[in-house]
């Protein structure tokens, strides 16, 4: 079949939506079925501000609470409902989030390929989330922030470059990626756009954006300190500082960051493969670098990377929308020296981006699917899954997405 009859076919639109729905459906039915330990952790946090006992976040709850203390009050109110009715609530907004994703998407990239509008569109961005399936699965299953995250990195960046947008969204949409970015960190380039990216944005908007993200910054900063104190509010700074450092550069293989690859294999110490159970402990690499080499790498990466991600905010009134916000907020997480699995939903827009350009490529589009989903120890079995897991295959499919998304090309 070329390119043009499976474009121009129904089927492949409504075969796009059906498995993103299984997609979403199977991640839920796994929330609740395996546990969701991470939602545990926000719900036990919040449960401990509702009763008064918020100095205890980093202390008292199921796993490490690693999110800043605002986090925790913020969304405290949840904790009034019983568990499964929030958990719901959790993967239904997660839900919700990609099924905008998926409309919006699809009406503004996927209306120039043989005009595809309305269902037909949002179905050919829906393979976005097939391509994407496995680390949307895990933040599902596990009741992770990441995809609300990304929906608040999404909103504010299509308002900022949307040209009719009320100033009262545009405020909102700041100040919720201003609360996400200050809980997990890693969006925190993104508000530096108000500042970055201002060529053809009206003034009034710029001021609006800007007094946002302050403003949400300064709540984040002030619940606690109005629950606790200054000395309990500051008490509490130091221990989420301690709890961060604490997890220092893990080496288990479930890190898919750059800085964990080169740890993995240009040094000879034992990563440890979580699947493979408490004494699944294994070299792969040899000793070719020095820690002081290696650490010399991992900040040049890190630098390099934050300083291209920069350049490429500031460049928005070369970019047309879509692009650009894909590529900015995927390339959130690459600097970083700790990228888990699910933190790759960050790379949905940027996968819709790249199908939507190479449509006439499937072959591509599926290399880049057995990358991301057929990699793990369920296919492969447990050594070459082991391999390819401490190989940081995740990273290296998710460079490749950027290196296709961030150069325009034609579409089919």
């Amino acid at each position: 079949m070329n390119g043009s009859v499976a474009i121009s076919s129904r089927a492949l639109p409504l075969a796009g939506l059906f498995a993103a729905a299984l997609v979403v459906s199977f991640g839920t039915a796994w929330a609740f079925d395996r546990g969701a330990q991470d939602f545990s952790v926000f719900f036990e946090s919040w449960k401990l501000v509702l009763g008064g006992r918020g100095a205890e976040i980093y202390r008292a709850t199921p796993d490490r609470f690693l999110y800043a203390p605002g986090f925790a009050w913020l969304l405290s109110p949840l904790a009034l409902l019983p568990r499964g009715v929030a958990l719901a609530l959790w993967c239904l907004a997660k839900a919700a989030i990609v099924g905008l994703l998926i409309r919006e998407l699809g009406a503004s990239l996927f209306a120039t390929v043989r005009g595809a509008k309305g269902i037909a569109a949002a179905g050919l961005a829906a393979w976005g989330v097939v391509l994407l399936a496995r680390p949307i699965l895990i933040d599902f299953q596990y009741g992770q922030v990441n995809l609300l995250i990304l929906g608040a990195a999404f909103w504010a960046l299509l308002c900022h470059r949307e040209p009719g947008i009320r100033l009262r969204w545009a405020g909102a949409s700041w100040a919720l990626l201003t609360f996400a970015a200050l809980a997990k960190v890693f969006p925190l380039p993104l508000l530096a756009v108000p500042w970055l990216a201002a060529h053809g944005v009206p003034a009034r908007r710029l001021r609006v954006e800007r007094l946002a993200i302050l403003s949400a910054a300064a709540v984040v900063a002030m619940l606690p300190l109005l629950a606790l104190g200054p000395d309990g509010a500051l008490a509490l700074t130091l221990q989420w500082k301690d709890a961060v450092l604490a997890k220092g550069l893990p080496l288990e293989t479930h890190n898919q960051s750059f800085a964990a690859f080169l740890h993995h294999f240009f040094t000879d110490k034992p990563a440890h493969v979580i699947a493979r159970g408490a004494d699944g402990y294994f070299v792969f690499g040899l000793p070719l670098f020095s820690e002081a080499t290696l650490a010399l790498l991992v900040a040049a990466w890190s630098f390099v990377s934050l300083g291209a991600l920069l350049a490429w905010l500031a460049s928005a009134r070369d970019r047309s929308h879509p692009r650009w916000i894909a590529v900015a907020v995927a390339g959130v997480i690459l600097p970083s020296h700790l990228v888990w699995k699910p933190y790759f939903v960050m790379f949905l827009p940027l996968a819709i981006v790249v199908i939507r350009d190479r449509l006439r490529s499937p072959g591509l589009l599926l290399a880049l699917f057995a990358a991301i989903n057929l990699t793990g120890f369920d296919v492969l079995g447990p050594r070459l899954g082991s391999w390819l897991e401490a190989g940081a295959v995740l990273f290296w499919a998710g460079l490749a997405l950027v290196a296709l998304g961030a150069r325009e090309r034609r579409a089919a």
